[in-house]
């Protein structure tokens, strides 16, 4: 009772806390509470591998969910770190009333979340996955600008859009049990026992359908435009969400769907599905980081990169699996510590504009470090986690003898790593055009910095040493999906 209660019901009453106070102070407090018990939930199921739900209910914390709970909510915790710093920089009326719903949306944000983990039927799912984007929009909306506007509309057609195709791709799933399964025992663990019973084209078509609605929250290619706009017009900490948890989330969904179809005739099929959506991922991502001028877009479209990879390993499978997974929790980390060093320089510069930042390392040095080390992390230099995860996704793929997908792999991530410092190292080298203000003072070291330079850290020990609370509850994910290592 104490776990569903931190998973579950604190998020749902800090929500309505936090939407009836007034008190910044108090909803700071809430926020953090209900994120830390989260969390510490969240750890307890993946050590004791404990489902606190009653069994055959529709809701279960199994090894795939105890995993990603940890993504989300160790996320969130950064975020609500981070959030008071933030909010006390936006000053001024324009910004009261998104202040006010900043923290009933963000607890929101956590409970919505949380229950497309946890929930194990499909129909539901398909309803708590709306949840997730109606408790982002606020949060998005956060700067009310235009350019925030746009981007709000457009991210709610296309996954609304996104939307109607999982829609469908949840009938097709019941179509293709008809006969073998009950509407009432709809859920992942009946139609994964069942799974060599269901009819195999409808089972295709519902793979389809779903990888293809799922996309536009998850940010593959061609599903991604929406999602590069709202992340690259959010606030710093709701992008640091998005990227950090809320695709996490997404691609724990789609696997729901991969859980049925791997042990099947259509897994080959749905492995080079995924396959396809990695490489197109990794190559929009390749060309688009080559253009941009945008900082913030620049991160997206890295973010565009990584879950390209992801996608990439899950279709290989073995080795490759367990790369994808570890490479979406070292991501959650790099993608907190860049998007929180792009809210310091978004603030103290005033521009997204990548040619507007000159001489970083010497006006906000302690940023310009992070940042600079937050780079070499997210293109996977040793000794952090990336490095070693995507040496999985290598291992899975000689493994494999896929040779088509390794070069391309590997031609993709060269024309990225030079595009991305390309930006990245102009902006700390340029010697700055404009000489500093007399009351100008020098940065010192503070919350956001040590959030980031953790954050990053944390992905060495974990990755060196294979903690078996960890490791273990991946390998029970991966025999979930027939695999073994």
């Amino acid at each position: 009772m104490l776990t569903i209660l931190a998973l579950l019901i604190l998020p749902l009453l800090a929500t309505i806390l936090a939407a009836c106070s007034r008190s910044a102070r108090l909803n700071q407090r809430v926020t953090l509470l209900a994120g830390l018990a989260h969390l510490i939930a969240s750890l307890y199921c993946l050590a004791k591998r404990n489902n606190p739900f009653p069994a055959g209910s529709w809701l279960a914390v199994d090894p795939l969910a105890a995993f990603f709970l940890i993504i989300l909510s160790h996320t969130f915790v950064l975020v609500a770190l981070y959030s008071p710093g933030f909010l006390r920089r936006m000053e001024g009326p324009a910004y009261d009333r998104s202040k006010r719903l900043y923290y009933p949306a963000l607890n929101f944000y956590l409970l919505a979340n949380t229950l497309v983990l946890v929930v194990q039927q499909f129909a539901l799912l398909w309803i708590v996955m709306e949840l997730t984007t109606f408790s982002l929009v606020p949060l998005m909306y956060f700067y009310r600008t235009k350019e925030s506007l746009e981007a709000v509309w457009k991210y709610l057609f296309l996954v609304s859009i996104g939307l109607v195709f999982l829609f469908v791709g949840v009938i097709f799933l019941g179509v293709s049990a008809h006969g073998v399964v009950d509407h009432t025992a709809f859920t992942v663990s009946r139609m994964t026992e069942a799974a060599s019973q269901l009819n195999p084209l409808w089972l295709k078509a519902s793979f389809i359908f779903a990888l293809v609605g799922l996309s536009a929250k998850i940010g593959l290619a061609p599903m991604h435009p929406g999602d590069i706009d709202a992340t690259s017009n959010s606030p710093a900490p709701v992008a640091a969400l998005m990227a950090g948890s809320l695709r996490s989330t997404s691609v724990a969904a789609l696997l729901r769907f991969y859980q049925v179809v791997a042990p099947t005739e259509v897994g080959p099929f749905a492995q080079r599905l995924l396959i396809i959506a990695g490489i197109a991922s990794l190559a929009v991502a390749a060309i688009y980081i080559w253009r941009s001028r945008n900082y913030k877009r620049l991160l997206a479209y890295s973010s565009v990169e990584h879950l390209g990879i992801i996608a990439l390993g899950i279709g290989i499978g073995g080795a490759a699996l367990l790369g994808a997974l570890l490479h979406l929790l070292f991501n959650s980390f790099g993608k907190a510590g860049l998007f929180f060093m792009a809210g310091n320089i978004h603030y103290h510069y005033g521009s997204r504009e990548i040619e507007a930042i000159t001489g970083l390392t010497r006006r906000l040095p302690w940023t310009g470090f992070v940042w600079g080390l937050a780079f070499f992390y997210i293109v996977g230099t040793p000794p952090f986690g990336i490095f070693f995860s995507e040496l999985l996704l290598l291992k899975g793929m000689i493994h494999g003898a896929n040779w088509l997908p390794l070069t391309l792999f590997l031609a993709l991530l060269m024309v990225i790593f030079i595009g991305l410092g390309r930006a990245v190292l102009r902006m700390l080298q340029t010697p700055r055009t404009a000489k500093p203000a007399a009351s100008e003072s020098v940065e010192r070291f503070n919350l956001s910095h040590a959030l980031g330079l953790y954050a990053m850290a944390l992905s060495v020990p974990l990755a060196l040493f294979q903690p078996a609370v960890l490791f273990d509850t991946l390998r029970a994910v991966i025999a979930g999906f027939g695999g073994k290592l």
